[in-house]
């Protein structure tokens, strides 16, 4: 009684509070709209037509303000600042099965601010997205949240202007956070790296009338637009992931969750502490399948997994005019997949516990599904993940949704995921394995909202249940 009480008390205390879930759901639900649809499909063809951004990719040497370092082969800015690319050794073990590898990895030790602002138009809930360029973007300009800037970036570390609307993120009035949770990038390519999602509800102070590139659409708005192809930016759905209904009424804690928090904290708990990864920095030097190839760029040996480019920029609308930065680029799309199901409390996921290298507890709750085919067919090394051929060729489970969703666009170049939620049918049980288990809708909100223990891939997805 005493465990089920306190996960209630867990549940009520991290989740929406009761009057920023009504303005949610109300914006979900429909009611004032201050764009139409029309106007909103005009602005997004219009903020695309006037995308500036060009670049260019190039031999990783040949980059302006970025080095090798001669003894390690890790890729550093000038400065020090922003971000630099090694490698890492990583030995991961669970239970009865050791695996080993090495591969380069970004390391970036600051966090970031990815931050919406909110704010009640004639009674519903709006929030504000920027049209953003970016150099990896698949068709250049996609909705970003109102600030999506690294702390090189809003402290200007790289001589050019200020981020608009940065100051509603930095301290904010606690009475205006709708959400503000430290949230991890990807694991297995970002060493230890989090952002800050936040949502902040603005008042008077904030106008309606927004700068050139912004704009107020309500959620229900945005829940339409993340099922386009490749158009609302990754920064965007890991934030909105959050404002997903469980459909409790009024953020009640269900029965399950009572039930079930305390047993799926627990079930994840197990999961780390049978795993072991060691993580250790080494330089891209003493990697042992990867090389710079013909074209100057780092790779694997096989073709197989990513490989790092470098790239110059120029863009007429960002901070800075001309820029160059290494970025990695992925051969092939992956597949992100969700498997639900209707259990006795509503939707229930099926969730994984995922070990991931750059993580910084190690296991956090992943999709039913992510991979990239490709690694896995014909490596003799890789055993394929569970349920591989049914999120690689649905057919054996109805289809609920299916589109390509695109990584960051600052850090991966035209790199975007199949993201597929199946359903399955009633009747129908499986076998799991030992770490995935059943999660109510209303357990994994739990999870987003205590911060860093959701991945990003499970992040994405989700977004797309909006």
């Amino acid at each position: 009684m005493a465990a089920n009480m306190s996960a209630a008390i867990l549940a009520a205390g991290v989740t929406l509070s009761p009057g920023h879930a009504a303005g949610v759901a109300g914006s979900r639900s429909g009611g004032f709209a201050l764009h139409d649809d029309a106007f909103v499909d005009r602005w997004v063809a219009a903020s695309r037509e006037r995308c500036s951004l060009c670049n260019m990719q190039v031999p990783l040497d040949a980059v302006q303000g970025w080095h090798r370092e001669p003894a390690s082969g890790n890729i550093r800015h000038d400065s020090g600042r922003f971000f630099s690319v090694m490698g890492v050794h990583v030995r991961h073990r669970v239970r009865h099965h050791q695996l080993e590898w090495d591969q380069p990895i970004i390391e970036q030790p600051e966090i970031g601010i990815l931050g919406i602002l909110a704010k009640y138009i004639d009674g519903t809930l709006h929030f504000c997205l920027q049209a953003k360029e970016e150099p990896g973007n698949v068709g250049g300009v996609q909705l970003s949240p109102t600030v999506q800037a690294t702390y090189s970036n809003y402290t200007r570390a790289h001589g050019g202007g200020r981020p608009l609307f940065i100051e509603r993120f930095i301290e904010p009035d606690p009475a205006r956070r709708l959400f503000a949770r430290l949230q991890t990038e990807d694991g297995g390519r970002f060493l230890y790296k989090s952002n800050r999602n936040m949502i902040i509800v603005a008042g008077d102070e904030v106008p309606v009338e927004l700068p050139e590139g912004f704009i107020w659409l309500t959620l229900r708005q945005i829940a339409t637009l993340i099922r386009r192809d490749n158009l609302v930016n990754a920064c965007t759905r890991s934030i909105l992931a959050c404002l997903v209904s469980d459909g409790s009424a009024g953020g009640t804690v269900s029965t399950a969750g009572r039930e079930g928090l305390r047993d799926t904290l627990q079930w994840l708990d197990d999961c780390r502490a049978v795993t072991h990864m060691l993580t250790r920095r080494i330089g891209l030097h003493d990697l042992t399948e990867w090389r710079l190839d013909e074209k100057g760029y780092f790779s694997h040996v096989s073709g197989a997994f990513f490989r790092i480019v470098g790239l110059t920029v120029s863009s007429q609308t960002r901070e800075v005019g001309s820029w160059g930065q290494p970025i990695i680029e992925n051969p092939a799309p992956g597949i992100i997949g969700l498997l639900l199901r209707e259990g006795p409390d509503g939707t229930e996921l099926l969730m994984q516990a995922k070990a991931e290298a750059g993580n910084r507890t190690t296991v956090q709750l992943a999709p039913t599904a992510q991979f990239t085919q490709g690694n896995y067919e014909g490596n003799q090394k890789l055993e394929k993940p569970f349920l591989f051929g049914e999120f690689s060729a649905p057919g054996r489970f109805p289809l609920v949704h299916e589109s390509r969703q695109a990584e960051e666009g600052a850090r991966f170049y035209r790199e975007y995921n199949l993201h597929r939620i199946l359903r399955l049918p009633e009747g129908v049980e499986l076998a799991l394995p030992p770490d995935y288990r059943w999660l109510t809708m209303q357990q994994v909100l739990v999870l987003v909202h205590l911060g860093e223990q959701v991945n990003s891939c499970a992040r994405s997805i989700i977004s797309c249940l909006l």
